[in-house]
């Protein structure tokens, strides 16, 4: 066998072999966490629902002054987007992005508070209006 095709042949069997190690060492991922907040008043429970790339990620009933949280690995390779409801039994609604890959405005974690106003982003250390209630 020829010595520069031994050489190609060893050099990618060990890119196949360190694959999955850099995959695990977060290298190809990274978690995300995404926190809400519920600050809408005494005894004003939060509802949420929330997709990332049109995928369930489930429901959330949130009391006043709890946070609840979503969290999934991000795909270094992939788009992703996390989009959600939150609304007021019977009242107030709205539908936002939470996380959008491309922007990364909170990088590894996004913080959301929600008050009689809309929602709040926590960005570069302070509170950033986001979104106003729909009727």
């Amino acid at each position: 066998m020829d010595v520069t095709l031994l050489k190609k042949l060893q050099a990618f069997i060990l890119i196949v072999l360190m694959i999955p190690l850099c995959a695990s060492a977060g290298l190809f991922t990274k978690d995300i966490h995404v926190h809400m907040t519920n600050n809408l008043g005494v005894g004003t429970i939060l509802y949420l629902h929330c997709l990332r790339n049109s995928k369930e990620m489930g429901h959330q009933q949130v009391p006043y002054n709890w946070t609840c949280q979503w969290k999934f690995e991000e795909e270094r390779m992939e788009f992703s987007t996390l989009v959600c409801e939150a609304n007021l039994k019977g009242a107030k609604q709205l539908k936002f992005v939470a996380y959008n890959q491309s922007e990364d405005l909170c990088r590894d974690s996004c913080g959301w508070k929600f008050t009689q106003h809309g929602a709040f982003q926590f960005e570069n250390g302070e509170w950033i209006f986001r979104y106003t209630w729909r009727h």
